[in-house]
């Protein structure tokens, strides 16, 4: 009996090892997220509670709660002339991102799936066309941009962020396509669907996950982009909220107040696109990790 007894407390601390040591790394996981969260969370939550507060305010209590709430930095940048440059960005990401997004469908899909001579030269250089900084080719691109004369001109700022963003959306794609059951495009092809078909009616609707993170990622990139349109538009007509913004800083001082009030009017709608598409979006990455 005290063999037994000893085995069964032997098994009953080996047991009670593995719960231990998956409870600590349940806790360290927990910890880490927590710890990413809080990161991440407290400058998002610190823009929106000073955009509340009055410039004194700012510098002298930056983490205490504003005294009142002051709606008025909201209304002087709506009055400022904001609206237009929100709605150029709008202009610009809406043409840039859908664009991008068909061509690269149908690049990626075609890189996948279609065997022709060249195919994986054509994916090797699309990939190192991404490697390049794009501070590489900045000069080069606005002398090409300057002699089509398009500075200053929506073209000008769309077409540069389509060629920009068209690499990574491939590369995404493509590495999608890879993984989709080739049985369900037989099936398609023997019921004389042509490869147009086959694609829009039914690898599109079935890949829509890939597709979404696509949108979401180059929505946001071109919805933020700075660097380019500080050089390609100069011009109030067309110059996007990331340039505009810089309208509220001055040469000795910056009116923060209003400058924090847009930074939270310009990620409304990013907040609002990710939230609705965020179950799609985890789905994508995790499906391409596999």
């Amino acid at each position: 009996m005290s063999s037994i007894d000893a085995n069964q407390n032997a098994a009953t601390g080996r047991t009670r090892g593995k719960t231990f040591a998956i409870m600590a790394r349940r806790v360290s996981a927990y910890a880490v997220l927590g710890l990413a969260c809080f990161i991440v969370l407290v400058p998002i939550v610190w823009v929106l509670v000073a955009s509340f507060k009055t410039r004194q305010e700012i510098f002298l209590s930056p983490l205490a709660l504003p005294e009142t709430l002051q709606w008025e930095n909201y209304l002087n940048a709506i009055e400022t002339g904001f609206p237009a440059y929100l709605r150029n960005s709008l202009i610009i990401t809406i043409c840039s991102v859908i664009p991008m997004v068909i061509i690269s469908l149908m690049a990626g899909y075609a890189l996948a799936r279609r065997v022709f001579i060249g195919r994986k030269l054509i994916y090797m250089l699309i990939v190192l066309t991404y490697a390049i900084p794009f501070h590489a080719i900045l000069i080069p691109l606005y002398r090409m941009v300057d002699s089509m004369g398009l500075l200053n001109t929506y073209l000008g700022l769309i077409l540069p962020n389509i060629a920009i963003g068209i690499p990574f959306s491939v590369m995404i794609l493509y590495a999608f396509f890879r993984e989709f059951p080739k049985e369900l495009e037989e099936a398609a092809r023997l019921d004389g669907c042509s490869p147009w078909r086959i694609l829009f009616s039914v690898v599109l609707p079935l890949s829509l996950p890939a597709v979404l993170s696509v949108v979401i990622l180059q929505t946001v990139n071109t919805w933020n982009e700075f660097l380019w349109a500080s050089l390609a538009a100069s011009s109030d007509s067309v110059r996007p909220w990331t340039t505009g913004i810089m309208q509220f800083q001055g040469q000795y001082s910056s009116d923060w107040p209003k400058i924090l009030a847009v930074v939270n009017i310009v990620m409304l709608p990013l907040l609002i696109i990710y939230i609705l598409a965020q179950k799609h979006f985890v789905r994508a990455f995790a499906g391409m990790g596999k």
